[in-house]
């Protein structure tokens, strides 16, 4: 069964944060564009949905290869691995050649540079190592995490016990976010890209593919463009009420985790018009190459403004230049995935075969 419709809205999400990223004119003196802005910024909760799919979709993927035949936790991580390092390590090539520039390594902190290369640097309560180089890697160091803690752990814990980690863990967020201390920059990290807070996004993820395996509360054909819409009105709700005043503290992780996952779970049904009008190739497309999209935006974001001067108080200009660069972008990850991600993913994993044949004939020899 193919999830279409979930790995299109990856690209959404993927062009949400892109959308966020565009600070570039968040001291405008136009009131169109502080409404833009403000509409814009939100797009940082697409990591909450990334989070909460891939708990979904991990969990999915893991379950259906298990089914077929075994499946080691080796085996497991090494696709996660072959899945996210090539992009990484280009991505940071080009972050270092765009921002430090290739005659100027020796002004690279080694410590740093080798966090980052290890994608260790979300551990790190230090906004130099989480946001260094190429700075949304900070999500996917965070990503595998939930890998390791997926195999090693949750992969073998019941519904039941999931459901009571996330509900203390969310429980303990929002006594933190409450406690009587003063806000901090700290909590930027704690509470945003800390992995071990993060983490019930993708245990959410995981409750829902439960859920959704279970066949409970399945969502008929006739019903099923109703509830997309209505999942996705309960989304622009939240996004609205978080504009009018929540705490960031609440919109860093906890706020919008409710809404996400019920829309990772009314999608994967794939039953409303919404799902099938973007389950055709060119959406899933966009959705494949949705994690080179994610990777490269902020660079190309950073290229482009330095090379097109924008008067931000000019609606025309800024629009102009966003589309523009939203395009790029768009174009460039596709390429990116076509012929680089993809090719590069396929030969990692038919290596982690061939060798896992080699050495089943010398076992059974």
């Amino acid at each position: 069964m193919k999830l279409n419709a979930l790995t299109s809205l990856r690209f959404f999400a993927a062009l949400a944060v892109f959308l966020h990223h565009f600070h570039f004119f968040q001291h405008t003196t136009s009131p169109e564009l502080q409404g833009l802005y403000g509409a814009f910024f939100e797009g940082f909760a697409g990591v909450t949905f990334f989070y909460v799919l891939s708990g979904f979709i991990i969990s999915y993927s893991y379950h259906a290869q298990a089914k077929k035949r075994p499946y080691s936790a080796g085996e497991f991580l090494f696709n996660r691995f072959a899945r996210l390092y090539p992009v990484h390590l280009l991505t940071l090539g080009i972050a270092i050649a765009a921002y430090v520039g290739f005659n100027n390594l020796n002004l690279i902190d080694g410590k740093v540079l080798a966090a980052n290369a290890l994608l260790i640097q979300s551990y790190i309560p230090d906004s130099s190592y989480f946001f260094s180089f190429n700075g949304v890697a900070w999500s996917i160091s965070a990503e595998l995490f939930f890998y390791v803690a997926f195999i090693t752990l949750l992969v073998k814990l019941r519904t039941r016990t999931l459901a009571i980690i996330a509900v203390a863990m969310a429980m303990l967020i929002g006594y933190l976010i409450n406690s009587p201390l003063r806000y901090n920059p700290a909590y930027n990290w704690i509470f945003y890209i800390n992995p071990a807070f993060r983490v019930i996004d993708f245990i959410s993820g995981m409750l829902v593919f439960r859920l959704f395996m279970s066949g409970k509360f399945r969502i008929s054909e006739g019903q099923g463009t109703f509830v997309e819409v209505a999942s996705l009105a309960l989304l622009g709700m939240f996004g609205y009420l978080g504009l009018s005043g929540v705490s960031m503290l609440w919109r860093f992780d906890l706020f919008y985790l409710v809404p996400m996952a019920l829309v990772v779970w009314v999608f994967a049904q794939g039953q409303g018009l919404i799902s099938k009008l973007i389950s055709g190739r060119l959406f899933v497309t966009l959705g494949e190459a949705s994690f080179s999209l994610y990777m490269i935006h902020q660079i190309v974001i950073t290229v482009a403004l330095s090379n097109m001067p924008v008067d931000i108080n000019q609606p025309r200009q800024v629009y102009w230049f966003i589309g523009s660069t939203v395009l790029v972008g768009i174009v460039g990850s596709v390429a990116m995935y076509l012929y680089y991600e993809k090719p590069l993913n396929d030969f990692l994993r038919r290596l982690w075969k061939a060798r896992s044949a080699k050495y089943q004939v010398a076992a059974n020899n």
